[in-house]
């Protein structure tokens, strides 16, 4: 009985530190979480085509900024359009992946794409992309795996307001509420 009680106190004593490392030093903590369990830190998102970043970024040798026209002068990157993605994909010529033939068949039928959106922040949170470009922020940094993957991915494990202190303070930005915030 002794026993049962200890045991259950030093559990609801690291469920209490637990929950308080948590609320006190959220960024930390999930730093750590997400250190020792990376498979938790992105989710795969399923887009009507699976857009190979790593293919247009290592064969073509595309950069971000020619697919995301808007990045470097507005506040959302912008999602292609097949305008776009025609330059390349309207034959099979270069097409002969599964996918890239996907795309050809939207381009051939002048129909848009039904891109998901992987990203979307809440109305009054203001994420200028434009400044981010300018102060050469890698887009790997909030976008993690997503140009180094044939899958399109979503990084889970900095999309909160606590990581974005976190990389303000540490580059030395602003961390004035108004800067990210709008009314």
């Amino acid at each position: 009985m002794k026993r049962k009680l200890i045991g259950l106190v030093v559990i609801l004593g690291a469920l209490l530190l637990a929950v308080v490392a948590y609320y006190r030093f959220q960024v930390k903590t999930k730093n750590i979480f997400f250190g020792i369990f990376p498979i938790y830190a992105w989710t795969a998102v399923d887009q009507p085509i699976v857009f190979n970043h790593l293919r247009h970024v290592e064969k073509a040798r595309l950069d971000c900024t020619f697919c995301h026209r808007y990045v470097e002068r507005e506040r959302v990157a912008g999602i292609p359009n097949i305008e776009l993605c025609r330059a390349c994909h309207s034959t099979d010529a270069i097409s002969k992946r599964p996918q890239a033939r996907k795309v050809v068949e939207y381009v051939k039928a002048e129909k848009e794409i039904p891109w998901k959106r992987m990203y979307e922040l809440p109305a009054f949170v203001v994420f200028p992309h434009w400044v981010h470009v300018q102060n050469q922020i890698e887009c790997s940094v909030c976008h993690g795996l997503t140009g180094a993957a044939e899958r399109p991915i979503k990084m889970v494990d900095r999309v909160y307001m606590d990581w974005c202190l976190d990389c303000h303070k540490k580059r030395g930005a602003s961390e004035d509420c108004y800067a990210c915030h709008s009314s």
